[in-house]
């Protein structure tokens, strides 16, 4: 399967049907950032980086979820990232010709500078998406994202409702974020749910039982592997095996579901670090994905793009290796060799250089 000899056309061809919807209503309202996609396919072929850039702007939040990725980075001190920084690492990925950026946290909803980030970024010129637990989103606040440029939400629900507010910590959030589906859908606000699958969720038949509530809404489910970081460190009982991941992807046929292992701008990344998908922390540090912490750069010392191609280089990250999810598979050797590295190191992020990559 040598999808590198694709040709762009090819790869077009391989998009799903909600990629094709997405790009046509792009080309209406943000067609500086329509343009950026359809050279997708040629850098593709270049071996090189159309990342979504998932900015951790600021570890505020008001919940203290179970999995919570960032839990040792709120513990950290030292320099953060402004406005102004937002502005120049959206200039360098807008030079790179990426098209993409999700605002993270913490939980963006409670950043009082949250416009003064959009802005910053420039709405016109990216698909701007947002990470979010829902607490906030009522339908004024509803308007307001769609009103200030943002294209769609990330949202959280991880089960059925004593499961989530169980998982998340605050009891009520779940009739939260299912009462706003039905507002995003009307005010055109695009909408993706998280689902963190762990073992449990799935030896339950939740998973299944919360697809089948969920298909009501029409909304896209992004079934994200639980990962042993952060606040999770601690319940690696919870991560899931491969036999747990191919039967996660034989429910994409039923369901309106994909992972960060499906098909993308017709293409199969595999995992999709530094390929389709990296991180900045509110530090500065340029992380493969939210779940990996090891840093390959900071964006106060070099510029992004220097770092995005030094990520690029490592063999786990290549577009030459396709493997499964590096961090929330216990079968892969990257979860066993690589991610106990990163548990007992006093550093966090490890900085790429001390990892023993082999």
């Amino acid at each position: 399967m040598k999808k590198l000899e694709q040709t762009p056309d090819l790869m077009v061809e391989k998009m799903t049907v909600r990629e094709k919807k997405n790009r046509g209503k792009l080309q209406v309202l943000k067609p500086a950032a329509y343009q950026k996609i359809i050279t997708h396919p040629e850098k593709i072929k270049r071996k090189e980086c159309v990342a979504l850039i998932q900015l951790q702007y600021n570890y505020a939040c008001n919940f203290k979820c179970k999995h919570c990725a960032i839990e040792r980075f709120k513990q950290k001190d030292g320099k953060t990232l402004s406005v102004p920084d937002v502005k120049r690492i959206a200039d360098q990925a807008d030079a790179m010709g990426l098209a993409s950026i999700c605002i993270s946290g913490g939980e963006p909803l409670i950043f009082p500078d949250l416009k003064d980030v959009i802005d910053a970024i420039g709405p016109e010129r990216f698909v701007i998406s947002m990470d979010t637990n829902g607490w906030l989103l009522t339908e004024e606040k509803i308007k307001w994202l769609v009103k200030i440029g943002v294209d769609r939400i990330h949202l959280s629900i991880d089960g059925l409702e004593s499961n989530h507010n169980m998982f998340r910590g605050a009891k009520g959030s779940w009739k939260r974020c299912i009462d706003a589906l039905d507002l995003c859908n009307k005010h055109g606000l695009g909408v993706i749910i998280n689902i963190v699958a762990t073992k449990s969720l799935l030896s339950s038949g939740e998973l299944i039982k919360q697809l089948d509530f969920i298909a009501q809404f029409g909304q896209h489910a992004s079934i994200i592997f639980a990962k042993a970081t952060g606040a999770f460190e601690g319940y690696k009982d919870e991560i899931l095996d491969s036999k747990d991941i191919k039967y996660i992807q034989s429910l994409h046929g039923k369901y309106n579901t994909s992972t960060h292992l499906s098909p993308n701008c017709g293409y199969e990344f595999g995992c999709m670090c530094f390929k389709r998908h990296f991180s900045i922390t509110a530090h500065g540090d340029v992380l493969p994905c939210p779940w990996i912490p090891i840093t390959f750069g900071n964006v106060f010392n070099e510029d992004l793009d220097t770092i995005v191609k030094r990520g690029l280089s490592n063999k786990w990250f290549s577009y030459d290796n396709k493997y499964s999810c590096l961090s929330g598979n216990r079968d892969m050797r990257f979860y066993k060799h690589i991610m106990p590295q990163i548990e007992q190191s006093a550093a966090y992020p490890v900085d790429w250089k001390i990892i023993k990559w082999d």
